[in-house]
């Protein structure tokens, strides 16, 4: 009898060694088992910026600038563009010094355009003045990439300024009219150009040249005001100015 039992007790034990070893055995397969191979990650098709809101993807061939490096940045004092006064602080009937003053600079480039008419130019301002007799009577807006020179070819940078509707330098025609309304003469400009102007577009005393900068793009690349003493002895300066090339 203590044979027997001792030989019950024998047995049980061995199956209890070997249920514990076969758990052992599973929990060690399981935890030396290779990791799953993780899915390919799916393309995001948006990103939330800082703020929680989503954000478009980034383009994969970023658009080009319109002039080449260095970037260019709206630079100088803010100029108010308003027609038969002048263009923030800088009033038609100005001197060359009050300009240069206001600017903050001296005047980049002069040139004489003719016996009576002073050039002043910034080619980072965007900016040209127009003196007769010591007078400012006329200024010109250009857009970022129109040729400041020939050659060597610097470009025009950012114009710091727009009309008080909010119409500026860059925007589409249509947007345009629509702060400004129409124009009263609309003259095409066939000839080529070193802007790529094609139609001046005349308001009351300010005009409108209107860049083709592709086949499918037309922006506002130029805007011309005149003093109102002036208009009425050069209505087509404007569009004289449109067709001259850069100064070399």
């Amino acid at each position: 009898m203590k044979h027997l039992t001792a030989l019950r007790c024998a047995l049980s034990l061995a199956v209890l060694a070997c249920a514990s070893a076969c758990r052992s055995g599973e929990i060690d397969s399981r935890s030396s088992a290779p990791a799953p191979t993780p899915a390919a990650p799916v393309a995001a098709t948006a990103s939330v910026g800082a703020g929680g809101a989503a954000q478009r993807p980034a383009r994969s061939r970023p658009i080009p600038p319109l002039a080449p490096e260095p970037w260019h940045v709206p630079v100088g004092p803010t100029l108010l563009l308003e027609p038969g006064k002048g263009m923030g602080p800088i009033r038609f009937g100005a001197h060359l010094d009050t300009i240069e003053r206001l600017i903050g600079e001296p005047c980049e480039e002069r040139r004489q355009d003719s016996p009576h008419v002073l050039a002043c130019r910034y080619s980072a301002q965007a900016v040209e003045f127009f003196l007769t007799d010591d007078e400012l009577t006329s200024a010109r807006v250009h857009r970022l990439g129109r040729p400041f020179h020939k050659d060597p070819k610097p470009d025009f940078g950012i114009f710091n300024g727009r009309f008080p509707g909010g119409a500026a330098i860059g925007m589409l025609m249509s947007g345009v009219q629509e702060l400004l309304g129409k124009p009263k003469a609309v003259h095409q400009v066939k000839d080529p150009n070193p802007y790529g102007t094609i139609e001046i577009h005349d308001y009351d005393g300010f005009s409108l040249e209107y860049d083709r900068l592709d086949p499918d793009r037309v922006v506002l690349g130029g805007i011309v005001l005149t003093a109102p003493h002036a208009a009425a002895s050069a209505p087509s300066a404007a569009k004289t100015r449109a067709k001259t090339k850069p100064a070399h």
